[in-house]
């Protein structure tokens, strides 16, 4: 009897070893700028907003990861969270039901009901005089008015009984202030709006771009992963920068070049002021860009009507317009030593930068050859992507290894590679290839079930051992190289 007891332990330790180790590593970032409940222990202020929890350790004074990858429950569905004073335990509230959050495992619990906390802090109304920052101004009816005439009222207002009062704002997002000067200051945190179209890496520094949907704030999103740190740069609040859509990004010493729904604008990196506009008007193809490459003093603008050359600096703008890719769509750039690569709705293309050929790539495959919306390369290697799935090509020796999708009906437009990986987005999530040198291709695909905030993905970048995903509904990062998920 012993032993068998002894065989039930064993294999139920096992059992729960391996479920463990078969977690997901996702935590998403997203619009956290609806705040709908503070709470506060001695060392964090956790801020429940629309797209989940957020938190902030007050002794290293850091923003820490948001809980949006614990499982458990849907964190967009929590309203309310409860802490003790030690930050020992903590509990949320759904409309639905109550949960206790398990510190060890990362995971919260469903329980019957909350219990009785001994905590100090205090919900209190906002007062009627407060100090907003610069530029803003603030109403005795607790509302913080931007410089554009915007107003944002408070939606919930803690004292932690320390002398520091902490803040949530329907649509701006978290702030602080002290029980004795008053003088509101900001905490920006999350992207500016939900929707990532595009993910660029900037020397470390994310610059995160997408459509504006129904977003009450519109922009560009900075985002410092080392440092978990937010900046914007906001559209649609001034008539040099108009809401639009951001489809790419490109960047040199002196500027970014951002595609939109509306042209490209070209951006100062020092003080971020819109240098120039260039639209239909000015000789571009197409107002929607959606991709772009630099190469030299030159830059490659793809558009939704065909192909743009722009040469020259912000001071002498000259633009050729190749006959070229006439109405056709061009979804995507990659560089080589010889040859720019163009993915198009008419196929996948070689142009020879010294002399202007054009080849069409041919695929054996016939994986890419209709539409090809994704180009990139590691190394001597270059991949593709399609409706049909994506081919890897040897630049070397001109060999191609075909990765046909075993599920109809997906649209493929993300993708990202490394020496070890790639990765394939669609509609309905992303398949990781490990790349094993021996040739064995090894897969698994990952959707809304393994943490994902949504299974519509339209950006992808990796990054060192994390995947940067870009959905519908935030940024999330994925711990790729984990060496402890069983795949």
């Amino acid at each position: 009897m012993k032993k068998i007891i002894l065989i039930v332990i064993f294999l139920f330790i096992t059992i729960t070893s391996l479920n463990a180790r078969n977690i997901v590593d996702i935590v998403t970032f997203a619009d956290f700028s609806r705040v709908r409940d503070i709470s506060v222990s001695l060392s964090h202020v956790y801020f429940v907003t629309t797209e989940g929890v957020i938190r902030y350790n007050k002794l290293e004074d850091i923003w820490e990861e948001p809980l949006t990858g614990v499982l458990g429950v849907d964190y967009r569905d929590i309203f309310r969270v409860y802490v003790d004073q030690f930050d020992k335990k903590l509990y949320a509230r759904t409309e639905l039901a109550a949960y206790e959050y398990d510190i060890l495992f990362e995971e919260w619990y469903n329980i019957a009901e909350i219990p009785a906390l001994d905590n100090e802090y205090i919900h209190i109304k906002p007062p009627r005089i407060m100090f907003a920052p610069t530029g803003y101004n603030y109403t005795a009816e607790g509302s913080l008015i931007d410089q554009f005439g915007r107003k944002f009222q408070i939606s919930d207002m803690v004292d932690d009984r320390t002398g520091t009062v902490w803040m949530g704002m329907w649509g701006y997002g978290t702030a602080v202030t002290s029980t004795g000067s008053g003088v509101i200051d900001l905490m920006p945190y999350g992207l500016i709006q939900n929707r990532v179209n595009t993910i660029f890496n900037d020397r470390g520094l994310l610059l995160i771009g997408g459509d504006n949907f129904d977003s009450y704030r519109t922009g560009i999103t900075f985002f410092d992963p080392d440092y978990n740190e937010f900046d914007y740069l906001e559209t649609g609040v001034e008539l040099d920068f108009p809401a639009e859509d951001i489809n790419c990004f490109e960047a040199d010493d002196a500027y970014y070049y951002i595609g939109t729904s509306g042209g490209l604008f070209v951006v100062e990196r020092e003080n971020l002021r819109v240098e120039s506009r260039l639209t239909n008007r000015h000789g571009i193809m197409d107002d929607e860009i959606l991709s772009l490459q630099k190469n030299g003093d030159s830059l490659f603008i793809g558009t939704a009507g065909g192909l743009n050359l722009l040469i020259g600096t912000s001071d002498s703008l000259s633009l050729i317009r190749p006959k070229l890719f006439v109405n056709t769509e061009i979804y995507d750039f990659e560089l080589t030593d010889s040859t720019l690569w163009i993915a198009s709705s008419n196929g996948a293309y070689q142009m020879y930068l010294k002399n202007g050929k054009l080849q069409q790539f041919q695929d054996p495959h016939l994986i890419i050859f209709n539409r090809a919306y994704t180009i990139e390369r590691f190394g001597h290697e270059l991949f593709l992507a399609s409706d049909g799935g994506m081919i890897r090509l040897n630049l070397k020796n001109g060999d191609i290894t075909p990765f046909k999708s075993i599920s109809g009906g997906y649209r493929y437009r993300a993708l990202a590679v490394n020496n070890r990986v790639a990765v394939l987005g669609s509609d309905n999530g992303f398949t990781l290839y490990f790349l094993n040198k021996k040739g064995i291709i090894n897969e698994r695909e990952f959707t809304i079930s393994d943490g994902l905030p949504s299974d519509r993905i339209y950006s992808l970048l990796l990054d060192g051992d994390f995947l940067w995903i870009g959905t519908d509904k935030g940024l999330s990062r994925f711990l790729w190289n984990d060496p402890d998920r069983i795949d």
